[in-house]
């Protein structure tokens, strides 16, 4: 480190070097998930969600200076999960793991495609979405992996059973089918406790796959502003049930259907509620008080929160304010779908509001650019006219499923970190 450099991160990364290392009892296993193997599951009840600002604190990290000291099978070894109360039902099932969706050491939750033994042939396809603190990434500092993992299952299995308890389950999400635990071997005769849940397979691809490959140019511009008008309406209900996505992007919304040829408006499924808040729970900082649904108005107006559905707005929309505002409100400007809030109510008070007068929005027009996301900028969108839809390979699902942290049939089919 150079001299009179102190950083907060070179400091504690200069801290965490010094850090007396402690001998390893154990070795760290290979990432076990892969196609054939069977775990035998019981139920279980997940914690309180914990992890972002809105949550009453419930479970306290142990801290990146201890976890440096200590390799991440030790850590694991001894700082497991949280203890919960025992499920009422003890009952011991297998579960048949097939093939992976995303399987990465350091990826965060690993998700794979399942099946209850002795159903192999009948019910709807399940994916296993599993948070094993073993295969968190660790940074140079020492991550608490436990605390991380544990985080993203509170807050996952919560939205999904706050959707269940609302009656909205497996209707802009996929179905869910519960949280669930397994032990797997390790050192001695010894073995570790994990946790997961599962959920409805959904076979589609993300908007963002759409995006990257370049099929987005394809969908008529006029289509593409009625899914937009789908997600932020289901975004708006999903925080009025208690599930309010934290990462709402591209690469955790599904589109399940033809949006080329099929007029019938697509399912529109929203994935990855491991960065979530559930607003109706006892610890919750911020509970729902409305009576209906926030209007999206309020949070998409003048653009706000739209950024990340630059790629898939279409001209005039796209770099107009006033365009895409007039859009807006011709929606939700006069909506009794959604609740009256005061800042409902200040929108509608101010000029630029009344200035849009109550003509149609423009007609949205087909793209002369595209962005590309490998390149990070505005291309002709002659250049993806070069793809020939037919000639699209079959899609791979791979995003919470390669994205990192989504999840369900695509967290890029279902998406791939997050998690």
């Amino acid at each position: 480190m150079p001299e009179g450099h102190h950083c907060e991160f070179c400091l504690r990364e200069q801290e965490a070097e010094e850090q007396p290392q402690v001998a390893e009892r154990y070795e760290r296993p290979e990432v076990p998930y892969q196609k054939g193997l069977v775990l035998q599951v019981r139920a279980h009840m997940p914690f309180v969600p914990f992890g972002n600002p809105g949550y009453a604190t419930t479970f306290e990290s142990r801290g990146e200076e201890s976890a440096s000291a200590h390799g991440q099978a030790d850590w694991c070894m001894e700082n497991p999960y949280p203890e919960t109360a025992p499920h009422p039902d003890q009952s011991v099932f297998n579960l048949h793991l097939l093939d992976p969706v995303a399987v990465r050491d350091g990826r965060g939750a690993q998700l794979l495609r399942c099946e209850w033994e002795g159903q192999e042939s009948r019910g709807k396809p399940l994916v296993a979405k599993i948070y094993d603190p073993m295969y968190y990434a660790r940074d140079e500092i020492g991550e608490d992996v436990t605390w991380v993992a544990a985080s993203d299952y509170s807050c996952e299995a919560a939205a999904y059973e706050d959707l269940q308890a609302a009656g909205v389950d497996g209707v802009m999400t996929p179905k869910y089918y519960g949280s669930w635990t397994f032990d797997l071997p390790i050192g001695e005769g010894e073995t570790r406790q994990v946790h997961m849940v599962i959920i409805e397979w959904i076979d589609a691809p993300t908007m963002l796959s759409y995006c990257e490959e370049r099929r987005v140019q394809h969908i008529p511009p006029q289509r593409r502003l009625d899914i937009l008008a789908q997600v932020f309406e289901i975004r708006a209900k999903l925080t009025f049930y208690g599930a309010e996505s934290l990462d709402l992007a591209l690469r955790n919304v599904l589109i399940q259907g033809d949006l080329e040829n099929d007029p019938t408006p697509p399912r529109v499924i929203f994935i990855d509620f491991n960065d979530s808040f559930a607003r109706n729970r006892p610890n919750s900082l911020y509970h729902v008080t409305w009576d209906k649904p926030p209007n999206p108005m309020c949070i998409y107006w003048n653009k706000r929160s739209a950024e990340e559905f630059a790629a898939w707005l279409p001209e005039p929309h796209l770099s107009d304010i006033d365009a895409f505002n007039k859009w807006v409100k011709s929606l939700w400007g006069n909506s009794d779908e959604f609740c009256v809030s005061s800042e409902f109510e200040d929108i509608r008070e101010t000029r630029s509001y009344a200035a849009l007068g109550d003509s149609p929005p423009p007609t949205p027009l087909p793209d002369t650019e595209y962005f590309d996301v490998d390149q990070e900028e505005w291309l002709p969108v002659s250049e993806a006219a070069k793809f020939d839809p037919k000639l699209w390979p079959a899609f791979v699902p791979d995003t919470e499923f390669e994205s990192d942290e989504s999840c369900c049939g695509s967290e890029e089919t279902m998406s791939d970190e997050d998690s």
